[in-house]
């Protein structure tokens, strides 16, 4: 088993969603998918903004995360998607796994720091 980096999914018998975003060897570090889909992209609500998310106009702001990572789950879970499914169980048992608690402040890797 060899986790890939906020591609693979891990999900546990809860129904809960997470991604790997630190792997050093047998040590493994997760966040809750959808905590790591809503800190993805900074929103600026401007006329840019409108246009691109047009479809989403009078509904939740955490629906714009939680379809990115319904298709996530879909192609993870296709044995052609992108990335693969794994469960919690069997990640544990490879892996020594660490979890960042959902409250705490959170930088998606992939973003680039701020010059602010």
């Amino acid at each position: 088993m060899d986790i890939q980096l906020l591609t693979d999914m891990i999900k546990d018998d809860r129904g809960n969603y997470y991604v790997a975003v630190y792997k050093n060897g047998k040590e493994l570090t997760l966040v809750n998918a959808a905590v790591e889909r809503a800190f993805y992209e900074v929103l600026e609500f401007n006329e840019d903004f409108k246009t691109k998310h047009a479809e989403y106009e009078r509904q939740f702001i955490g629906k714009i995360a939680m379809d990115k990572l319904r298709h996530d789950v879909v192609y993870a879970s296709r044995e052609d998607g992108h990335g693969r499914m794994y469960d919690l169980d069997a990640v544990a048992g490879a892996y020594r796994v660490t979890f960042i608690d959902s409250i705490e402040f959170y930088r998606n890797p992939r973003a680039g720091r701020s010059s602010n």
